[in-house]
């Protein structure tokens, strides 16, 4: 489907009443032909290695969200659909899921050695295993059942534990904002969340072996 085909499905839903089944169903068609027709565009390819997928369909699922709720905020006076289209993706959308993919999964670079030290841990060496091991070992963690995690800490800190610590980091948050919020220098907190990787290292190995 071309960009005026494109462009003519657009104003047809702007024709029916908001909450109509025929809007709902224009709608629809309109989304499923953007999709199929390559027509979208790819901001900032060849950055974000590793995430780039995810970004990339976080941003395309929010911009069809927003494309069904405010189809009518289009102009056709004012430029081409599909140049609107990847204006909202390029400059909205994919610099706002960024933050959203990288909150979750820049931990995943972050530890690749951390991971990649965990023999054989990995089935296949591909990016979407990774991730979901990756994600695994964070859920064993949060769920800690038998609280080794939080009674592991830093010495007379019972606050500064490797559950909190390792959840934080992998949440994105900078080694000097949590030594802000615990009161501890950034290098005693990055030697002992080092030391704890290590420390559990064949427990996490041989938890996603059970897991796999």
């Amino acid at each position: 489907m071309n960009e005026q085909q494109l462009k003519e499905l657009a104003l047809k839903a702007q024709q029916y009443p908001l909450g109509t089944m025929a809007r709902r169903v224009a709608l629809s068609k309109l989304i499923d032909s953007i999709y199929r027709s390559s027509k979208l565009c790819h901001p900032y390819r060849g950055q974000f290695p590793k995430v780039y997928k995810h970004i990339y369909e976080e941003a395309v699922q929010d911009l069809f969200l927003y494309l069904c709720k405010n189809i009518d905020k289009y102009d056709p006076q004012r430029g081409e659909f599909m140049t609107w289209v990847n204006m909202l993706l390029s400059q909205r959308f994919f610099k706002e899921a960024i933050p959203k993919i990288v909150g979750k999964s820049n931990e995943i670079q972050l530890e690749n050695s951390f991971l990649e030290n965990l023999e054989d841990l990995t089935i296949e060496n591909d990016e979407e295993n990774y991730i979901s091991q990756f994600r695994k070992i964070r859920e064993y963690i949060e769920k800690d059942s038998r609280g080794i995690f939080r009674q592991t800490h830093i010495t007379n800190h019972p606050k500064a534990n490797f559950q909190e610590i390792a959840i934080k980091r992998w949440s994105g948050t900078s080694w000097k904002a949590i030594s802000d919020e615990l009161g501890i220098p950034i290098p005693t907190l990055s030697n002992f969340y080092r030391r704890s990787l290590e420390k559990f290292r064949y427990e996490f190995r041989d938890f996603c072996e059970l897991k796999t």
